[in-house]
């Protein structure tokens, strides 16, 4: 008869002698993002290792020039240009952080068609054929994780899913492009728009060209995953209203200024009376206010409950680092997407009202002309730039506005005014 002393060393020598399971990671693409996950992975080997019960082996790496000096160490071998042999490598988890469509695609669809877990970060992708890629995971077995794909650092996907449940929220909101806000800063302190664009740049926030940011299309494919995640709603189908900053992003600053705040690029869903509208635009916020103290690279996002006060997160939204953790966030999650809304309201007109500051390069006129009793306006010492504020505008009737003026050959912008924040010029709310 054994002892249970007996019994439990022969147990712990058995454990001890039990080999650890191994999972095997092949990552598409190794620049900022990639070299910093790569770093990251080697860095929190030992406690992954303790907290999955299983040793990560890296099996390949996609690139574009296999003789590039990377940022970590790497076995070469690893290396390769070629999309057929990346996937050769036969992975049991597809990391994709090369951005773009093609040939992202390819490996995402190759990745769930064979049962595999994809973890992605790619929210042009996701943006554009998420739906289609959820639906081979399903079909297929395979397993879609893409919360980094929004927020950098600030983990808003898992927001409404962890924090929510199976609720729903009236509206979810945030800067979710911290290159842009890194550069609306820069402009604030008095930097020009080259100055600002090149520290970020060396700060690893932007790319060269940094259009995508400044216009709106990144912050409008994160906030279609937010709308997919929120209320059910494919991102395909998601119809993002866009107002670009470009060609004068310091133009807005300066209008913000004018009446006492500062603009921020808002990326926004919400339920309305008959669906979901969505937006990217400039917001003009109290310098005090949650989303006016937001300097820098950060991110921040508010999801309206119903609650008192909204939920927030706040955090890095830009840069390789932010991004590496949320995609190994994702790569350590045992969740799966939480699915909203099935029977999916479709995108809708937005009605809602707000007041705007509008400005014309151009003189008084001009406004008095386009919007009859529109109120005070003000004007340089010039008279070659005058600004007012609308009220009860909806964001349709704002652009019809900023049309007429270019039809009467006036170079116009508007922003959306902070309901809760500022108060007009002259006095009122």
């Amino acid at each position: 008869m054994s002892s249970v002393a007996g019994i439990n060393r022969e147990s712990v020598e058995a454990w001890a002698a039990a080999p650890t399971p191994t999972v095997r990671v092949a990552l598409a693409g190794c620049g900022a993002v990639g070299s910093a996950l790569l770093h990251e992975l080697s860095a929190r080997r030992v406690p992954l290792e303790r907290r999955q019960g299983r040793r990560v082996e890296l099996t390949g790496v996609l690139v574009r020039d296999v003789r590039k000096q990377r940022a970590v160490a790497l076995d070469a071998s690893l290396l390769t240009a070629s999309v057929d042999d990346f996937l050769a490598a036969d992975a049991d988890v597809v990391i994709e952080a090369i951005g773009g469509i093609e040939p992202a695609r390819r490996i995402a669809e190759w990745a769930l068609r064979n049962g595999r877990e994809l973890v992605t970060a790619n929210k042009e992708l996701l943006a554009a054929h998420g739906s289609h890629l959820r639906e081979l995971a399903r079909l297929h077995g395979g397993t879609l994780r893409f919360d980094a794909a929004v927020g950098g650092g600030v983990p808003v996907l898992r927001l409404l899913d962890d924090a929510l449940g199976g609720g729903t929220p009236s509206r979810v909101r945030g800067i979710l492009n911290g290159t842009t806000n890194y550069v609306l800063g820069r402009l604030e302190r008095g930097e020009t728009l080259d100055t600002a664009l090149d520290a970020a740049r060396k700060a690893g926030f932007a790319e060269e060209d940094a259009s995508r940011d400044l216009d709106g299309r990144d912050a409008a494919a994160k906030i279609a995953l937010v709308a997919w995640a929120a209320y059910g709603v494919a991102p395909e189908a998601v119809n993002v209203a866009r107002r670009s900053l470009l060609p004068d992003p310091a133009r807005y600053v300066r209008l913000a200024g004018r009446h006492g705040g500062v603009v921020r690029q808002v990326a926004e869903c919400a339920l309305v009376a008959d669906g979901v509208t969505a937006s990217v635009q400039p917001v003009i916020f109290a310098p005090d206010g949650a989303f006016g103290r937001v300097r820098d690279e950060q991110n921040h996002v508010e999801v309206d409950t119903g609650w008192s006060a909204p939920l927030t997160a706040s955090g890095p939204g830009a840069g390789g680092t932010p991004t590496a953790t949320a995609l190994l966030a994702d790569f350590v999650c045992t969740s799966r997407f939480t699915s909203r809304c099935e029977d999916v309201r479709c995108t809708a007109i937005d009605e809602r009202r707000a007041r705007w500051a509008v400005e014309v390069a151009g003189p008084p006129g001009a406004l008095h002309r386009a919007v009859r009793g529109c109120g005070l306006v003000h004007t340089d010492e010039l008279a070659s730039c005058a600004w007012t504020v609308v009220r009860d505008f909806t964001r349709d009737e704002v652009e019809l506005l900023l049309a007429r003026l270019e039809v009467d050959g006036f170079d116009a912008i508007a922003a959306r005014i902070d309901d809760e924040c500022l108060a007009d010029p002259e006095g009122g709310r």
